[in-house]
């Protein structure tokens, strides 16, 4: 699996760049790229369609790649591009528009379409739109047979106007891509890591809907954080950024959500997430370094559980809280999976992960989710 790695801020040298690799280095058959919503998306979408490769695209709140030319880098406004040549019969792509609020029909759409592709398969996938149910669609996707899917939700530089994903063909501003993967000629090992530590104590959730929580303990849920962080309406939703919510759910898995808006009129609360009644939550907070150590355990803890798996792609899902949380130090997020992985790295700050594998909730918010994948030999 040969990678490389451009990074540009105009579509014009992006094109040049990808030219000149096609020419010296590689012959791609997938190509990653993210961008800032700043580039015009429709001119992107024309300007790769002339390639042979199949284009999984996403606009971003941040740009995320590392290698030996480049070193561990984050950016805004910009664009990357990951080239990979991989066995074209390893993979196949598909680009939906979501319509009628279908979110969880799709997603078992795109679990039935992957499973045959590949009897045997895993699912890279990013969501468009403010407004689009990642959690639902997550849902969907593995109800139906799939237990490893790995993205996020696309962003658009923190402007909360449009994201975007796209392909060569096309572009949607409310739906999904899809990338279907045959695990049996490809490896694929995941990490999610938290670093939040919850406080105080547990709360049962009483009234909630979907990514609505409406009372906490019989009580308007707003309140919950004005009193536990003496804080007022004004405050919120940034001081829910910087203190999410940790839920456990009935199964026992645990999420974190994000703050997105208040209902004021109804004291609710409405997350990035799903919050299920009857689920216990409390406040969490980030201590200091940790929430970095905690991305270098979860793969310090992969690499260590899988010795025989040496991989040659990572592709990372951090949420764009953290960079707020962390500010100059996220750098440090990236650092951490590359020194441990010790293979490029191509990714974005998203608005919402998606890290489904064994042993966690499928869709979080304020999380960093690691996909690392390699070629098995033949």
């Amino acid at each position: 699996m040969k990678s490389v790695i451009i990074h540009s801020y105009s579509i014009k040298n992006l094109i040049e760049k990808i030219n000149h690799q096609i020419h010296k280095k590689i012959t791609p058959t997938l190509a990653f790229v993210y961008t800032s919503p700043r580039h015009n998306i429709r001119k992107l979408v024309v300007e790769l369609n002339g390639y042979p490769f199949l284009v999984f695209g996403a606009t971003t709140a941040g740009e995320i790649f590392a290698d030996e030319t480049h070193g561990v880098k984050e950016k805004e406004e910009g664009i990357v591009c990951m080239l990979l040549d991989i066995n074209p019969e390893f993979l196949s792509l598909r680009l939906l528009q979501v319509e009628d609020n279908r979110y969880y029909e799709v997603g078992q759409e795109v679990s039935r379409w992957a499973q045959n592709k590949f009897s045997n398969t895993a699912v890279i996938t990013v969501t468009s739109g403010l407004n689009f149910d990642n959690d639902a669609y997550t849902q969907g996707l593995i109800s139906d047979g799939i237990e490893y899917a790995f993205g996020g939700a696309s962003g658009d530089d923190l402007i909360l106007k449009d994201t975007f994903v796209f392909s060569k063909d096309n572009f949607s501003t409310h739906g999904v891509i899809a990338l279907a993967l045959n695990k049996d000629k490809i490896n694929i090992a995941g990490a999610r890591a938290f670093g939040w530590t919850g406080i105080g104590k547990e709360r049962f959730v009483t009234k909630a809907d979907k990514n609505i929580v409406y009372e906490i303990e019989n009580k308007p849920a707003i309140e919950f954080y004005k009193k536990y962080l003496n804080i007022t309406n004004d405050d919120m939703p940034q001081v829910g950024i910087e203190y999410p919510l940790e839920v456990v759910m009935r199964n026992g898995q645990i999420a974190y959500r994000a703050v997105l808006e208040i209902d004021e009129e109804n004291g609710a609360l409405i997350f990035a997430g799903h919050v299920e009644e009857k689920s216990r939550v409390r406040l969490s907070s980030a201590k200091g370094k940790e929430i970095i150590t905690h991305v270098e355990d979860s793969i310090s803890t992969v690499m260590k559980e899988s010795l025989d798996f040496k991989p040659e792609v990572a592709l990372v899902f951090p949420c764009c809280s953290r960079k707020q949380v962390l500010g100059d130090m996220a750098i440090k997020e990236i650092e951490a999976v590359y020194n441990n992985a010790k293979t490029p790295i191509i990714g974005f700050y998203a608005y919402g992960e998606i890290g489904a594998f064994p042993g966690g909730y499928g869709f979080q918010n304020e999380t960093f989710v690691t996909a690392l994948l390699s070629e098995k030999e033949q």
